[in-house]
Parts: structure tokens; sequence; C-alpha cells
């Protein structure tokens, strides 16, 4: 609806200048490329449209794939070019032609004839469709009967339409066939469609042609799907270990059966909601491994411990589950709430990540589900035969775990037990010691010591190298250095000698394109003879641990070296995530020249920053023009600035005259100066204007030509001009948010001083983190009072909710700690693992406060009770912990490139959830203490449970 209604008001307006181009209102859809088909050989142009014309044809004829496109064409054309020199002779005009062509290619209905016999219809067919049939159309009839045909006085060309564009692949002429992705289809069977029609055509096609998959996306969603389904394998086996060591194998295996019950059960949900299963979702069902069988693990172990107290199995299943029945909902809503702001984070990063905490509350509330209708019948079973079994000799495994109950309960009555008492008896020692502790974490965060990028840049299998010179350079001069950058590219294989000798080439495929730069999600396209860019494919990075992306742009760079006159040569990849420029700095305001000083101070600046590479803006200065003015006696003589105005765009554009449908073609009829008039800056000069009587007039005599230089590109946000500063920074020694901070507080408000009207706004990485922190704050706080809530409800007061929930935040010196000691970058990623952990922290905390108030409520003093029930509580919450930790450890070891950016959210999980379990179990104790200290300063009674 809002499309049509701008389309709507664009359509109104009626003051733009006569022969303007129709505006065009679209809205911008990523296309979603999945493969492509490279077409390429030593043939014609022609001979490579027509074979790829047909790829694609035949590729959306099959069942999976709705959408293809062809990239690197020029459009059919038939050009009609009279020169300067023929017009003077036979004395005629483009006018003249233009009647001649319109009048001698026609396909008209005639209307129909009413006979008695029936309708007959009326048509006059004379359409022209081919080169060759132009060329036999009359144009002149002289006097003595004699003809001249419109061959004799124009070149006509029956190919392409002039456009500098030329597209390469392994350095031979090429056109590529990009097959897209619509909607929910599947990008691993479309790629598999893609390459078998590849494999069986392959030799089929003629000879001297050649067909090659390129930019197969198929391969990265592989090899990160099997890279996750390998570590969640890894993940769940270790579990099950845990599990199996720490209680009765029945049980293990009851308890561990949840995770794929849970697992197909959110696969259907996600299928049915019409979410895709991608790397950010699975990831989602690692990270829940250890999570989702808290509950289960919770149920299970209290079932076990009152079943060793010498009850029946079903007493035991009974009592056990409604001893812990509720804390464990609670534990379970709390950390769904916990997750839920993770789904409203906005813009480009909302629609990244926000499959993940969908999946995750799926899981976690099937997970629930089965924990409390399922799980409790396959445990009275399991310990029914458990007590069949034990009057048998005890297996080995029975021994192993009767061995690892004995140490635990050595570590318990050791190390456990002195712990807990003298936190108990020092416990305002222990808080201040807590309470040191995170502000040294914090302190090294906004310290530096663990700086913050938006995202890593992720490893990636194609790199780009961008040319710009300026607007008006030849295509020939553009076209030699995209060779150039081309051919360094292969030179790669030779630099990485000793990766080749071991596996082959490192480069496996190039593909240039000269005269055009497609547009990218967070960049628009750059067209003409002055730009191009160079593609280049790697082995996988799975395959050359040793050669980051980084080192074959630095070595790329180097081979380049420096090129004369150009603008702007930029080298980057194409990666996941969602993109933004490390620093992208907008500028708007009303006077242009004020906004281009402007940019080129901020730019100086930027340069001198260390580690900052790759400085430009998007402003291009235009082309020189010649700018043809009317002079006033031309006007005496019945020539208007309209006359010469639409002569001149014939000469030099070209004039539309037919628009003709010759098969699936749709193709122009153009009528134009000849090349070599087209080709010369004396070609204005030279030019004729002709009258309605038929006089030829020198241009100079009737106008005046004046040297200018017009804008190539005017862009405007809100109805203000704006250039857009950006640059990319070596992560190893620049830090973007840094440099941003930096600039806002000592350099900005100078700029802005200095040139009054400026509005500089942020975008790019900045504005991304920006979107996603503000979003974040207000998100966790509403989290945070849901839970408080939730918490409230179930306790029926407001102090045991802040007793529990002030581990939250020293759930921060474990994320923050991991960082550290992994050696990585604090990233937004990291920040949804801190608001993920709140939830997690939370669900011991709540059992264990639970167990103390049972215990006083039954006639325990307060201090023993607090002793008492984290004794009693020291194995299922440590269980509960290392299996939540042992499910993202693989991940947490994981070296592949592809990881690296989901690291960070499993560093901020495990080692928050390690440090945290070491707070409930000492810190959240001593506070319980501490609040009873408080209470009964002002009440004068103990703590009421």
């Amino acid at each position: 609806r809002v499309l049509d209604d701008i389309k709507t008001e664009v359509d109104r307006i009626d003051t733009f200048p006569e022969n303007a181009k129709e505006p065009v209102v679209v809205e911008i859809v990523n296309r979603n490329p999945v493969i492509t088909v490279a077409v390429y050989g030593n043939a014609s142009e022609k001979t490579l449209r027509e074979l790829a014309e047909k790829i694609r044809d035949d590729l959306v004829d099959t069942g999976p794939i709705s959408l293809a496109e062809l990239v690197g064409e020029r459009n059919y054309e038939i050009s009609v070019e009279v020169s300067e020199e023929n017009l003077r002779r036979y004395g005629i005009s483009f006018d003249y032609v233009a009647r001649a062509l319109k009048s001698g290619s026609i396909d008209l209905p005639g209307g129909a004839i009413k006979t008695t016999q029936g309708e007959v219809l009326v048509r006059s067919k004379g359409q022209l469709y081919t080169g060759g049939e132009f060329e036999d159309l009359p144009l002149i009839t002289r006097k003595d009967g004699t003809v001249v045909r419109l061959g004799e006085v124009a070149r006509i060309i029956d190919e392409f339409e002039d456009k500098d564009i030329k597209t390469r692949f392994n350095g031979k002429p090429a056109i590529l066939v990009q097959v897209n992705r619509t909607n929910n289809e599947d990008v691993v069977e479309i790629a598999k469609v893609v390459r078998d029609y590849v494999k069986n055509h392959r030799y089929k096609i003629p000879e001297g042609l050649n067909l090659a998959t390129w930019f197969d996306l198929s391969t990265i969603v592989n090899d990160r799907i099997n890279l996750l389904l390998r570590n969640g394998a890894q993940g769940i086996v270790l579990v099950f270990i845990i599990l199996a060591l720490f209680l009765n194998l029945r049980l293990a295996f009851w308890v561990a059966i949840g995770i794929p019950i849970s697992f197909m059960a959110a696969f259907i949900v996600l299928n049915i909601s019409g979410k895709t299963i991608n790397m950010i979702s699975l990831f989602a069902f690692i990270m829940t491994l250890g999570i989702l069988i808290d509950d289960a693990i919770i149920i299970g172990e209290n079932v076990f411990s009152h079943y060793g107290r010498g009850k029946s199995p079903k007493e035991s299943v009974v009592d056990g589950l409604k001893e812990v029945g509720g804390p464990v909902v609670m534990a379970v809503t709390t950390t769904v709430v916990a997750f839920t702001p993770i789904m409203f984070i906005p813009g480009i990063m909302g629609k990244f990540i926000g499959i993940m905490p969908k999946a995750v509350i799926v899981i976690l509330l099937v997970s629930l589900g089965e924990a409390l209708l399922i799980l409790p019948a396959h445990l009275e079973g399991a310990l029914a035969r458990t007590l069949q079994q034990a009057k048998n000799a005890a297996s080995w495994h029975e021994r192993l775990r009767v061995k690892v109950e004995k140490l635990l309960k050595i570590v318990i009555e050791r190390f456990y037990t002195p712990a807990i008492n003298y936190v108990v008896k020092n416990r305002y020692f222990t808080f201040a010691i807590g309470l040191g502790v995170l502000i040294i974490s914090l302190g090294i965060v906004f310290g530096g010591y663990v700086p913050f990028v938006f995202m890593h840049k992720s490893e990636s299998d194609w790199i780009i190298a961008e040319v710009n010179y300026p607007l008006g350079t030849p295509f020939k001069l553009t076209e030699k250095t995209i060779e150039h950058i081309e051919n360094k590219a292969f030179a790669l294989n030779t630099h990485f000698d000793q990766f080749k000798k071991k596996n082959g080439n490192l480069i496996t495929n190039a593909f240039s394109l000269a005269g055009v730069i497609p547009r990218r999600d967070w960049k628009p396209g750059e067209y003409g003879g002055h730009c191009g860019e160079v593609w280049i494919e790697m082995v996988s990075s799975e395959n050359r641990p040793n050669i980051s992306t980084d080192t074959v742009i630095n070595a790329w760079r180097r081979l380049v070296g420096e090129i004369p006159g150009v603008d702007t040569l930029s080298f980057y990849t194409i990666g996941g995530g969602p993109a933004g420029n490390p620093i992208e700095i907008q500028l708007a305001g009303k006077d242009f020249d004020w906004l281009r000083q402007a940019a080129d101070k901020l730019k100086a600046e930027i340069k001198t920053y260390p580690g900052t590479f790759d400085i430009t803006d998007d402003f291009k200065p235009g082309k020189k023009e010649k700018q043809v003015r009317i002079k006033e006696g031309a006007k005496s003589i019945g020539i208007t600035m309209s006359d010469i105005a639409r002569q001149l765009r014939q000469a030099f554009y070209g004039e539309e005259v037919l628009r003709i449908q010759r098969g699936k073609d749709d193709l122009k009829v153009m009528v134009k100066y000849a090349e070599q008039d087209r080709r010369s800056l004396s070609g204005i000069e030279e030019m004729r204007i002709r009258t309605i009587a038929g006089q030829e007039i020198p241009i100079e005599e009737v106008a005046d030509i004046i040297h200018g230089k017009a804008y190539s590109v005017i862009r405007r946000v809100d109805r203000k001009r704006v250039i857009t500063v950006i640059s990319d920074i070596d992560e190893a020694i620049a830090n973007a948010g840094k440099i941003v901070a930096d600039l806002k507080k000592n350099f900005l408000p100078n700029l802005v001083k200095r040139y009054p009207g400026i509005k500089i706004d942020l975008e790019g990485q900045e504005k991304r983190t920006r979107e996603s922190l503000n979003s974040l704050k207000k998100g966790f706080v509403f989290a945070l009072m849901g839970i408080f809530l939730l918490l409230a409800s179930r306790f029926r007061s407001y102090i045991p909710p802040v007793i529990i929930m002030m581990a939250i935040p020293f759930g921060l010196i474990g994320a923050i700690g991991g960082h550290l000691v992994m050696g990585i970058n604090f990233t937004i990623i990291s920040i949804f693992g801190i608001v993920a952990l709140s939830g997690i922290v939370v669900n011991d905390s709540l059992i264990l406060i639970d167990f103390i108030n049972r215990a006083i409520r039954n006639g325990m003093e307060i201090h023993t009770a607090v002793v008492e029930s984290g004794k009693v509580r020291f194995r299922p919450v440590l269980l509960t912990s290392i299996t939540t930790i042992a499910g993202l450890f693989p991940l947490l070891l994981e070296r592949s490139f592809q990881a690296q950016f989901l690291i960070p959210m499993a560093v901020s999980i495990s080692f928050g959830l390690l440090v945290a379990t070491v707070l409930t179990l000492l810190f959240v104790p001593a506070l319980y203490l501490i609040v009873n200290d408080i209470r009964n300063i002002f009440v004068k009674k103990p703590l009421q449970p």
C-alpha cells in the first residue's frame, strides 16, 4: 500500500524536463542469490547470451527454482547511425530518418469487414524485424524515380546497445545466470538442482564454451550446518556421559531422551510457523542442549533422591515431582522471559538474530511439557527395574557411578561444607569480595582490556576488489585496470606456493565486471565506464586453516600496487551477518560545497587514526560537459532552444524511433550519429541545426558552447543533500567504537561549528549497535520486571526475588572473564548471551531458596537450613551447570572460521554459568542471611519463608 501511494504521488509531478526518463519507484528487496552459472568461452556475445538464456529458462522450468536472471549482459538493439556528412550530402535530418522508419515499419490493425459469411479482420503488415530488412527500407525517392535506401545513407547495426560493460570469467568473455531464492525455498535443494544441471549439460554445449558454478552459497550453509550438527552431536554425547556418571543409567537415559523429543517437536513448530532451519536456529538448538534438560535433571534427581530414602518407585515419583514441580515451571518461565528481549531487536540485526530466541522458547516449553507429563511415567518404570536389578550383581556402570557418588560426597563434606560454613559466618566479607570482583570485571570492559566490536569479521570464501575512476574516464582504461587486478588475483596462487604444492590452487575462480558495480544490500550500485570489480573464489576456509581472508586481501593489495589516477580501490569480503561499515558517518545539509569540504576534513581526520584504511565517501564529481545555450539571434531565424536540444539528443544519445518484439526480446530501434561523430569533441562543433524550411545552420552560429561539469548523482535523506564518509579498519590495530567515540567527542562538534547547518548522523555498525543496545536496554528492564513479578508471585513476598536476582549482575563476572581468558573481543552477540544468561542463573538460585524456605517451615534453624539446603542442592546445581556447559563445550573449542561469530555468545553463557554456579552455592546463602540480618534490625523477627 505504501509503495502504491508513493508511486501515485510521484506520478502527479508534471514538471519533469521533456525527454526525462520516467521516475522509477521500487521497494528495495533482497534478492537472496543462491548459486550462479557462469557461461564463458571464446565466443561472440550473441552466442553467449543465447546459451545463457536457454540455461535460465531450463532452470526456471524445474521445480524448486522460481527466479533466475542474467548478469553482465547487454540488451539487443538496432542502431541506425547516420554521419553528419551524409545528412548534408542527402539534405536530410534526423527527423526525416525517424519519420521514414516509423512509416516504413508498421503492423497495424485495420478493423474488420462484416460479410454474410462472417467477420474478416483487416491488418496492415509491414513490420521490419532485422537490420537487413531495415537496410532495404526506401528513404529517398528522387525525381528521376531512383530510390536511395536506408542502408546507403546509414550504417545499420543489429547487435547490442551501446553500453560500456564487459564480463569475464577466468579470463574469458562470459555471461552469468544468477539463481535466486524467494520466500522459503530450500537453498540446498536449489543449489543441488543447478549443480546437477551443469554436470549433465557441460558436454552438450557448443565447442569452445564452458559452464561452471559460481558463488554457491549453499556451501556456506552446508559447512555451517555440518559444523553445528557436529558440535551438537558431540555436545549430546558429553551431556549423556555426565548424566550417566551422576545418575542411574536408566534415569540418565530418560532424562537425555528429552533432547531429541524437544528438538523434533521444535522442528515441527518452527516449520508450521514458516521459520527456516538456518545457522542461527541451529545454534539455538546447541545452546539449549544443556538448558533444556535442566528441568528433567532437577525432577529426575529429586525423584532419585526420594527413592534413596527407601520409598517405593511410585511414591518417589509423586513426592519428588510435587516437591520441585512448581520451582521447575517457574525456572523455565524465567528463562523464557529472559530470552524475550532478543525477539524485539529492530533493524537488520533483528532479522538476522530474531529466530534464535523463538527457537529457544519453543524448545524450552516443549521440554517442560515432556519433563512434567512424560518423564514421570518413565522414571517410575526405570526405578522399578532398578530395584529388580539391585538384587543381582551390580554392573560396571553402577560400580562406576557409586565411585563418582562417593567422590561427590567427599567434595561436599571436605570442601563445600567448610566453605559454606565460612561464608555463613563471614557473609559480609563474602559479599564485599563478590562486589569488588564485579566492579573489577566492569572496569576491564570499560577500560578497554576487552574491546567491544559490533561483530567479528567473519571469514569468507569470496573477496571483491572494487575500483572507481573519476567519472568520464575512458572505458578502455577501466577495462585495462580490471584485467590487471584479475591477473594479480591468479598470481596469488604462485604467491601462496607452499599451499599450492600441498593442496593445489588457492584461487579457484575469478569473475570480473567492467562498467558496472551491482547494488549491494549496504550500498548503491555504480554504472559507467569509470568503474568495475573483480571477484575471486578461494578454497573453503575449512581447507586453508593457516590462511585467513585478511591475509589473502593484504597479499592481493600488495600485488596490485598503486594504480595512477584511480579514485578508490577497495578490497572487502562477502560474509555472514548483518552488513555495516565499521565507520560510517553521514553529513547532511543544504550547502553542497560545505558538505564536500566537511567530508574532506572528516576523511583527513579519520586517516590520522592507526588501522584505518579504504577511507572514501559516496560523492562522485560529475563528468565534464558541454553546455549549449541559445544565442539571441537564433530566434529571428526560427530556431528555438527546443530545436537545438532535440537535435543534440538525437545525434549523441539517440532517438528511440521504434520498439519491436523479436521472439522473447523487446528491443529498441535507435537513430543517432555515426560512432566517429559521437566519439569526437569536434562532432558537436561541426554539427548543423536543421530548420523547418530545410536550412542547415552551423551550431556555433545559433548557440554558445560552454565547458562545464555536472554532478553524477545527488543523494538526499529527508530532503537534505547528504555525503556519507566510510572507512574500514584493521581490528588487530584499531577499534571502530573507540575511533567513533573519539570523533564524537573531539572532532565532530568542531566540524559542525565550522560548517553551520550541517547535521551529522552515525550510520553503519555504530547505528546497528545503537539500535540493538537501545532495544536490549528497554527489553532487558521489562524482562527483569517480569522475572521479579513471577518470582514474587511464587514466593508471595518481594524479598526472596531480590535475593535470587542479585545473582544476575554477578553472572557478568564469568562472561567478562571468559572473554578475557579466551582472548576474544566483546561483541553484540556477547551481550545477547549475557541477556540470555540472566534467566539461566536465576534457575538454580530459585530452587535453592525454595529448599531453604521449606527447611525453615519444617522447623529448622535459619543458619542450619541455609547450610543443609546448600548441601542438598549441591549435586543438582552442579549437574545442571555442567550439562549446560558441556553442551556448548565443543563449540568453545571450535577453531573453524565459520564458528567465530557464534563463539562470543557461547563464552558469555558457559563462563557466566560457571561463575554463577559458585555464586549460587556460596553467594546466595550469604545474601539470604544478610537480608535476614537487615530485616531483624527493622522488623525484629527473622525472615519468614
